[in-house]
């Protein structure tokens, strides 16, 4: 009697088995190579939605930036914090060269006041304009003479830490609302209706054309299948669906 891959209740598969199912049968294909199975037709189709189905189930939950942003804006608002109180200490001092180069920062200071407590984006664009007003000539000098050159220049590398944190956020989103927008069944409903197309050819090339290429290829698909058959029969009915974690939105602020 002719080998056969045996069927089995793929939609009572969660999403994870099923993409692992996929993955494998794409590996044991891989490995028969399409053409001994006399799917070449279907192979790379099969091979792309498992693959899609796999970045799905294994899409982020959470910005791998965040961290670095959190880091960068701590450091800046230290920074900028350090700064102000300096400028405002200096105003009151007895050394008149002090006291005339904080008084010069003292005012051009002002739209920058409280400026930790404001939003990512704002902040970031004020952190910039008060870097590029202190690097002013006669502004540098009264830096210099305050001793806050080096505090300046680690508010600068912070602010371009975080913007690079930004940056690479940004991407995160882009890459996560463009896996978002993949219609999870869809992708496993497509999988399933390849696989079966595949295992119908391979099934009937057993019968009229049998080979120790498809026989091997039949006894290992049924082994995978006999697996997660017996795994979907265990759990069935124990089990709710797969409930994914909650995912970050565009606007999180972090």
């Amino acid at each position: 009697m002719a080998k056969q891959i045996q069927s089995f209740g793929m939609t009572q598969m969660t999403i994870g088995a099923c993409s692992n199912f996929h993955t494998t049968a794409v590996k044991y294909i891989n490995e028969a190579t399409p053409a001994a199975l006399h799917i070449d037709d279907k192979a790379p189709a099969y091979t792309d939605v498992a693959s899609l189905l796999a970045s799905i189930v294994n899409r982020k939950r959470a910005f791998v930036s965040t961290p670095q942003m959190r880091e960068a804006d701590k450091l800046r608002d230290n920074a900028t914090g350090t700064i102000s109180l300096v400028i405002n200490a200096y105003t009151h001092s007895a050394v008149d060269e002090c006291r005339t180069a904080a008084q010069l920062l003292y005012q051009q200071m002002s739209p920058y006041r409280g400026i930790g407590n404001h939003e990512y984006n704002k902040e970031t664009a004020e952190i910039r304009g008060m870097l590029a007003m202190l690097a002013e000539p006669e502004n540098a000098a009264a830096v210099t003479t305050l001793g806050l050159t080096k505090e300046v220049e680690a508010l600068r590398e912070a602010n371009a830490t975080f913007e690079e944190a930004f940056d690479a956020r940004n991407d995160e989103v882009s890459a996560m609302v463009s896996q978002k927008s993949i219609s999870s069944a869809d992708a496993v409903a497509e999988a399933n209706r390849l696989y079966q197309e595949i295992a119908q050819t391979v099934n009937a090339y057993a019968i009229v054309q049998p080979t120790e290429e498809l026989n091997a290829f039949i006894d290992k698909m049924n082994g995978l299948v006999g697996s997660l058959a017996s795994v979907s029969g265990s759990t069935n009915g124990s089990e709710g669906p797969d409930v994914p974690e909650p995912e970050p939105t565009e606007n999180e602020e972090l």
